[in-house]
């Protein structure tokens, strides 16, 4: 083999995925135009990402979610200053969204919390994340989160049942080509019906039915086979799944005329490409240009020489490459790509956390003092805001294996297709086989044919999805025909302080306050200066809502009812009825884009009244009444008129149960504001079984608003003249953290996330120090994560122990 070592040629090429499309040049087919397009994209489709950091792994009904957002742009993770706006979703396990919010990003960074209500069904929810600019890429950069809640439910809970048990086994040759007479390696990963790797095993037979290698999967489902195919040859693979029974899958057939491209991982200082064309390719392309591109952390390095003998090798420090995904390409001299190859960079370039407690060990109710210093791996102090949770998982146990983080998100499963199964492996004990399995995975779930044809020849996509820098006001300005006015004077006042802004509809009519920095459920007046028009006019305000559609959730961690480990104390704080009764499932008939708080699900009620047909009484009862049908009103109770009960030898009504965001309540409905009210649903007959004894009378479930979740038009005060309250910036609530006296120390309280904190910020010299109060015995467990102001990503876990 010819082996050298070359000097990269490097371009910056920051942020920009490789597939984007790009318009056609006049110099297709030249390395230095597919360098060109590449450089092109840095200054044109910057690429968003969203992490959440939690404060604990799964939760229980009345719990609060706490959260970090870190948003970053390009592809170094550098915190982001495109997006000022960031929308984030609570999402049932019906998939319809439960609550909103919208966070306000400052250099890229926000925090926020859902409070989940007190009577939450058993299950898997989902919380997503996204800016406006990232939908221009669809739903591949939208965050996702499985968030398991470990509730008590009075309905039945079915675990999720797989369609078949049938095993997908498929089979990657490495760099997309099956080479005859070249050595190759081919990737194998078989899934189960669940979406779950499954362990198999086998052989590789020829036509002739002659085995010529054996195969076992080394981890969830993935492994590797080499083989050498001869020319003329088939391969078939006899696979052997767990029950014992066997299957064939057909091999790729081998190409007679071919190059390929082999990359050895292994060592960690250095990548080995290297690329094998068999005889008859090498005949007919003897001493032509070829070419490697190398695209990593948005820079791009290429390597030029000449097919002067079969076998060509070069080693590439790693140093030189960011950590994450680096894709590699090998391209003929005229710019055709023919072979291509991802691989995962492991370099020490992140951020170094120490971390030093005042002691190893604390009774119960000690106050701790944790300081942390935080560095490169050069030692440099790393600056940055960061964001620490400390929990008893003792009472939340939690999986490292399974759990994401802020590497595996941001360098792994975002830039992946499909569902990586256990992606804290990777990066929780790095060691050889952690390596050697991640390099699998790049052969699997990291295969691509090609997208560099797109690429070079399909024209510039337009941007559908601007930045939100801020919050916006918009509207039309028209007559009472409809007709829209131009060049008219809008003004804008905030009620509370009479602070105005003005601006000029267009010449079609629209106005637009754009860059607003205002917290939820803030009023505002909008009115026409101009005297003379307003009883001719009226102000149309534009949705400002920019919800992504919401998707099913077919992740399989979503469809799985795994059994979580019980809360202790907590378990015991959750109020569950005395009789419960095993029911039928409800089948959910349609999916609704509404929040809905409902064991049903959102578009399983007999009736639902929304906040527009509520807002302007006095009373929820008084607001209902007429509108629910069939349903009487008594002193904030609801009856319906068929729910007659037997009490003492007496006939009378019994009232409805009502639920109030998630809560079976005994309350009146009037101490609940109408135009606090997002939607009142109501369930009658088979519908409100599901919330077993006690719903024979109907079922009344109030969703109260989340998060900016309002009407954006109150009402119109006077002619040209509009009270407002639009959606704004959700202010997240402080985490609570108690002081306790030494001297009366009380038992155990059951706190399972003991501290959140998520503006943890580092000094000059990386420093940082913080103090919280343990609760009771247990093995705590210190989460810090974040990315420093160079981009720089982190993470720590620090374990210690309460007596």
């Amino acid at each position: 083999m010819k082996k050298f070592f070359l000097m990269l040629i490097a371009a910056g090429c920051s942020v920009l995925a490789v597939h984007a499309q790009v318009a056609p040049a006049k110099n297709e087919g030249t390395m230095k135009e597919v360098v060109t397009r590449l450089q092109a994209l840095s200054t044109d489709r910057a690429i968003e990402k969203a992490y959440l950091h939690f404060d604990k792994p799964y939760y229980n009904p009345g719990d609060t979610i706490y959260f970090k957002a870190y948003v970053t742009a390009g592809e170094r993770h550098e915190l982001s200053k495109i997006s000022g706006v960031l929308h984030v979703d609570l999402v049932s396990k019906n998939d319809s969204v439960m609550q909103s919010i919208v966070l306000q990003l400052k250099n890229g960074l926000a925090w926020g919390d859902f409070a989940l209500p007190n009577y939450m069904s058993k299950g898997n929810y989902r919380l997503r994340a996204y800016t406006q600019w990232m939908q221009n890429a669809g739903n591949s950069y939208v965050f996702n989160k499985t968030i398991p809640v470990n509730g008590k439910s009075i309905s039945q809970v079915y675990p999720a049942k797989a369609a078949s048990n049938k095993t997908d086994v498929q089979f990657f040759p490495e760099g997309g080509t099956f080479v005859a007479a070249v050595p190759s390696k081919i990737a194998f990963k078989a899934v189960g019906s669940n979406g779950m790797g499954v362990y198999v095993k086998g052989t590789v037979v020829d036509n002739n039915n002659a085995e010529v290698a054996k195969f076992t999967s080394a981890h969830l489902g993935m492994g590797q086979i080499f083989i050498t195919p001869e020319e003329g040859k088939t391969y078939k693979a006899k696979v052997t799944y767990p029950d014992g029974s066997v299957n064939t899958v057909d091999l790729p057939k081998p190409e007679a005329k071919g190059v390929s491209l082999s990359v050895n991982n292994s060592d960690l200082t250095k990548l080995s490409i290297d690329i094998n064309a068999n005889k008859p390719y090498y005949l007919d392309n003897k001493d032509k240009e070829i070419n490697v591109v190398i695209y990593s952390g948005g820079v791009v390095k290429t390597v030029k020489t000449t097919l002067d003998n079969q076998a060509i090798g070069f080693d590439l420090p790693k140093k030189d490459l960011s950590s994450g995904i680096a894709q590699i390409t090998l391209f003929s001299g005229s710019g055709v790509p023919l072979s291509e190859r991802l691989v995962f960079i492991q370099n020490e370039d992140g951020v170094k956390f120490t971390i030093n407690s005042d002691k190893t060990t604390y009774a119960a109710h000690d106050k701790a003092h944790i300081v942390v210093n935080a560095h490169t791996a050069l030692d440099k102090a790393s600056v940055g805001n960061f964001s620490v949770a400390v929990i008893d998982e003792s009472a939340v146990q939690a999986n490292e294996d399974k759990e994401s983080s802020i590497f595996s998100d941001l360098l792994l499963t975002s830039e992946l297709r499909g569902y990586v199964e256990q992606p804290g492996y990777y990066f929780n004990n790095v060691n050889t086989d952690t390596r050697n399995n991640l390099d699998v995975l790049m052969l699997t779930q990291g295969y691509r044919r090609f997208q560099w044809k797109e690429f070079l020849t399909e024209p510039t996509a337009p941007m559908a999805y601007q930045p939100e820098v801020g919050m916006q006001i918009k509207g039309t300005l028209v007559t009472k025909d409809g007709a829209t006015i131009p060049n008219e004077k809008i003004t804008l006042m905030l009620s509370a302080t009479g602070q105005t802004l003005t601006t000029n509809t267009d010449a079609a009519g629209k106005f637009n306050f754009l860059g607003l920095e205002y917290a939820d459920r803030t009023q505002f007046l909008l009115t026409i200066d101009n005297k003379s028009i307003k009883n001719k006019t009226k102000l149309i305000l534009d949705k400002t809502d920019v919800t992504v559609p919401l998707s099913e959730n077919n992740l399989p961690e979503g469809k799985i009812d795994e059994k979580l480990p019980d809360y202790t104390a907590a378990d015991a704080e959750q109020s569950t009825p005395t009789k419960t009764r095993e029911l039928k499932p409800v089948n959910v008939r349609t999916k609704q884009s509404y929040r809905s708080s409902s064991l049903a699900g959102a578009g399983n009620a007999d009736q639902v009244i929304f906040n527009k047909d509520l807002k302007n009484f006095p009373s929820l009862s008084q607001a209902l009444n007429g509108k629910a049908r069939n349903i009487d009103f008594t002193d904030g109770k609801a009856y319906m008129k068929t729910s007659l009960a037997i009490a003492n030898g007496k006939t009378v009504l019994e009232p409805m149960m009502i639920v109030i965001d998630g809560a079976i309540t005994n309350s009146s409905i009037d101490n609940i504001q109408p135009g606090d009210v997002s939607s009142v649903e109501i369930l009658k007959g088979a519908n409100a079984t599901v919330y077993g004894m006690g719903s024979g009378a109907g079922v009344m479930v109030i969703n109260t608003r989340q998060g900016g979740e309002v009407a954006e038009v109150s009402k119109e005060m006077a002619p040209g003249l509009l009270s407002i309250t639009p959606k704004g910036f959700y202010k997240a609530r402080e985490f609570y953290s108690p002081v306790y006296d030494v001297a009366k120390k009380g038992p155990a309280e059951g706190r399972t996330t003991i501290f959140w904190k998520p503006d943890l910020i580092t000094n000059e010299g990386g420093n940082v120090a913080f103090d919280y109060f343990n609760d009771g015995p247990g093995q705590y467990r210190i989460i810090i994560e974040g990315i420093d102001n160079s981009g720089n990503i982190g993470r720590v876990v620090y374990k210690y122990t309460v007596q």
